[in-house]
C-alpha cells in the first residue's frame, strides 16, 4: 500500500466527523473531496491539500507532529483514533515522526492517477476508494 493514500485520509477524513463504518466507500471518498475542493471546481490543488495540512499544524511550525495530528482527530472523529495512528505511520514518509512539505509532495503524486499535476475528482474517489478497501481492518469493518 502506498503512503501517499493514508495521507489524505489523515487529512481530510476527520473534518468529516463520519461514523466508523466508511461505506458505501465511493461516497464517503466524494464527500471528502467536496470538503477539500474549497474553490468547488472539480479539482483538488496543491493550495487547497496544504490548506488541510495547515489546519492540523496547530502550533504553525509548518509541520505537523502525531501529538498534532491524533489530537485533532481524537477531538473531531473519536471513532477513527486507531485509524489515525496508522495513517500517519504511513504519511510519514521519512520516519522522522512529522509531516512536512515532501510529505504531503509524496501524497499529491500519488493521488495524481495520470500524473499531469493536478486531482481530479474521479482520481481522488478511485485513490480514496482503494484505501479504504486496504483499510477495512482499522476502521470496524462489518461486513457490510
Amino acid at each position: 500500500m502506498t503512503s501517499s493514500l493514508f495521507l489524505l485520509l489523515a487529512l481530510v477524513l476527520p473534518a468529516l466527523t463520519l461514523a466508523i463504518d466508511l461505506k458505501p466507500y465511493n461516497e464517503t471518498a466524494h464527500g471528502m473531496f467536496i470538503s477539500t475542493d474549497s474553490n468547488m471546481d472539480g479539482v483538488l490543488s496543491r493550495d487547497e491539500l496544504d490548506a488541510t495540512f495547515k489546519g492540523y499544524d496547530t502550533n504553525g511550525d509548518g509541520r505537523v507532529s502525531r501529538h498534532e495530528y491524533t489530537s485533532f482527530v481524537d477531538l473531531h472523529s473519536p471513532t477513527l483514533h486507531s485509524l489515525s495512528h496508522a495513517l500517519y505511520d504511513i504519511y510519514d514518509v521519512d520516519g522522522d515522526h512529522h509531516l512536512d512539505k515532501h510529505d504531503y509532495d509524496n501524497f499529491y503524486a500519488l493521488i495524481d492517477g495520470d500524473g499531469d499535476g493536478t486531482v481530479e475528482e474521479i482520481e481522488f474517489i478511485k485513490y480514496w476508494s482503494v484505501l479504504f478497501v486496504n483499510l477495512e481492518h482499522l476502521h470496524g469493518h462489518n461486513g457490510r
